[in-house]
């Protein structure tokens, strides 16, 4: 299979904005702009820009306006209508960046390799912006850690599954784990769309909105 060289890839740009929660309950707001070298794995071109448009979902849609929390947070997030976005530790630009390798490679894997994540913040001073280039997370924990469990309903953690999930669900020795919860289908629909298999129009020529989302073509 035809695959990217060092010196071939894609580069993509985009920025999202967030609350974040620190340590003691400080709220800090941010805009965060997001580099994402990644390299094509297929010459599908419908297939690779399906891929590529997930990945421009999740981060300008999914986890734009997000909050920016951690399990240590002192603020309740039950009430909170944007989407949380749970991270191992408080948030920072590694953390973030490694979270993003993660789950952008675990949406487009099957296509596209995701090379490098770059998060900076723009109203930090002093500017200072972290790349991630591995495989490897040194600040991710392992499932069984990161939801106290030794049985889960899936086999990793948020950051390492296929779809729109940003946090992890708590589970106990009741919890009835043949039946996960109902995850949105988006990301499937989204590949539809592209790739003509999803019906855009209901009986009677009613247009149907995909969270304002509208299938683009994109030429390298």
């Amino acid at each position: 299979m035809p695959s990217y060289t060092t010196e071939s890839f894609s580069t993509y740009k985009a920025e999202f904005s967030a609350t974040l929660i620190q340590v003691d309950a400080m709220l800090l707001s941010d805009i965060f702009e997001v580099e994402v070298e990644f390299g094509w794995l297929t010459t599908d071109y419908a297939k690779s820009n399906a891929a590529f448009l997930k990945i421009k979902f999740f981060i300008e849609s999914v986890i734009h306006q997000c909050v920016l929390t951690h399990p240590g947070a002192k603020i309740n997030m039950a009430n909170i209508t944007n989407k949380v976005v749970m991270l191992p530790h408080p948030p920072a630009n590694d953390v973030i960046a490694m979270v993003l390798h993660s789950k952008l490679n675990a949406i487009v894997s099957e296509y596209i390799e995701i090379i490098k994540v770059t998060v900076g913040s723009k109203v930090r001073d002093p500017v200072i912006s972290y790349t991630h280039a591995e495989t490897v997370y040194p600040v991710l924990p392992e499932l069984k850690d990161w939801v106290k469990s030794d049985d889960y309903y899936y086999d990793s953690p948020w950051w390492g599954r296929n779809d729109t999930d940003t946090q992890d669900f708590e589970v106990n020795s009741e919890t009835d784990l043949t039946n996960p919860p109902e995850s949105d289908t988006i990301l499937d629909d989204l590949e539809k769309a592209v790739l003509g298999g999803l019906k855009m129009e209901k009986e009677g020529g009613e247009v149907v909105e995909i969270s304002d989302w509208k299938p683009e073509i994109i030429k390298d």
